[in-house]
C-alpha cells in the first residue's frame, strides 16, 4: 500500500485531525504533542501523548471509515484477549470513535522487523514472525476447501496480457497440484517485518487489517516475501521453513509456491512491470 510523506499531505492530515479535536473537545483536551507521520488511501498515522502516556491515532475518512475503525479495533481486542500471558502481543486499544472514524492504540516501543533485517539480523527477525502468528492463530485455526474460484479471480485480474502475464500462466499450471483445503485462521492480514516489534517480553504485531479469517499461508507468504526482499541470498528454506512449520507438511508443501506466485503476479500487475526481475526469474524456474 503506497504511503504518502509529502509535508502537504501530512499538513493537510494534521489540520483534519486538529479540526475533528476542535468538535469534540473532550477528545482533544486528552490529547497533545501531535505529530502527523504518514497518510495513505484517506487515512493518516499520527503519533501523540494520550493521557499522558505515549500513543498513535489513526484517523480515516473514507465512505466506510465506521466500518474500518470497528474492524480494526474489533481484531485488537480480540487479539490482546488470546494472546494474554502469551509471548506475542498487540497494542492497547486505548480510545475508540468510529463515526469519528478515529481510534487511538498505545505505541510500542522498540526496532521493528524491517530495522532488524537492515542491520542483518535475519534470523532473529523469522524467529519473532513464527512466533508471532503461531501463538495469534492457535485457538483460530480450521480447515476449509481451497477457495478455487476466490484464487483463480485474483490470478484472472492480473492477466490479461499484462506485465505478469508470464507469471500468472506459470501459477495457473501450479494450480493442478493444489491442496483440497487450507489451514484457515484470524490471522493478521498486512503481515510484513514492518509490521512486527521486536522486544524483550516478546514480538508485537500492529496495522492488522481487521478481523477476518484468512487461509494462514496469505500470511506466511508475505512475511517471507518481506525477509527475502532484504536476503543477498533471496528466498531461501533458511526463511520459509520456520513459517511453513506452522502449516501440515502437505498444505506447506502445496500452498506456498501458489500464494507466492499470485501475489507477487499482483505487485508486478501493480507496478506496470517496473522491478521484481530477481524474483519473477526464481518463480518462473520452478
Amino acid at each position: 500500500m503506497a504511503r504518502s510523506f509529502d509535508t502537504l499531505d501530512l499538513v493537510a492530515a494534521h489540520r483534519r485531525l486538529l479540526d475533528l479535536f476542535e468538535e469534540r473537545p473532550h477528545l482533544g483536551a486528552r490529547a497533545s504533542g501531535i505529530e502527523a507521520f504518514q497518510t495513505y488511501h484517506q487515512r493518516a498515522v499520527f503519533r501523540l501523548t494520550w493521557d499522558g502516556r505515549p500513543a498513535i491515532v489513526k484517523l480515516i475518512w473514507h465512505a466506510q471509515k465506521a466500518r474500518a475503525v470497528s474492524g480494526q479495533t474489533g481484531a485488537l481486542k480480540q487479539l490482546a484477549e488470546a494472546l494474554e500471558g502469551r509471548p506475542a502481543h498487540v497494542p492497547d486499544v486505548l480510545h475508540i470513535a468510529p463515526k469519528a472514524g478515529l481510534f487511538v492504540i498505545s505505541f510500542v516501543e522498540g526496532p521493528s522487523g524491517l530495522e532488524h533485517l537492515r542491520e542483518g539480523r535475519m534470523a532473529e527477525v523469522i524467529e519473532a514472525g513464527r512466533l508471532w502468528l503461531s501463538e495469534a492463530t492457535r485457538t483460530t485455526r480450521a480447515q476449509r476447501p481451497f477457495p478455487m474460484a476466490r484464487f483463480t479471480k485474483k490470478l484472472d485480474s492480473c492477466a490479461g496480457g499484462g506485465p505478469a502475464q508470464d507469471v500468472v500462466e506459470r501459477t495457473r499450471t501450479l494450480l493442478a497440484h493444489a491442496p483440497e483445503t487450507l489451514t484457515i485462521a484470524a490471522g493478521h492480514g498486512d503481515y510484513w517485518p514492518g509490521n512486527l516489534i521486536l522486544s524483550p517480553d516478546g514480538p508485537t504485531a500492529i496495522d492488522l487489517s481487521g478481523h477476518r479469517d484468512i487461509p494462514l499461508i496469505e500470511d506466511i507468504t508475505r512475511f517471507s516475501r518481506g525477509v527475502s526482499e532484504h536476503s543477498e541470498a533471496g528466498l531461501t528454506e533458511a526463511i520459509t521453513a520456520p513459517l511453513l512449520s506452522l502449516l501440515p507438511e502437505d498444505e506447506a508443501r502445496q500452498s506456498f509456491d501458489l500464494f507466492y506466485g499470485l501475489a507477487l503476479a499482483q505487485k508486478i500487475h501493480a507496478s506496470g512491470g517496473i522491478g521484481y526481475a530477481h524474483e519473477r526469474a526464481r518463480f518462473l524456474s520452478l
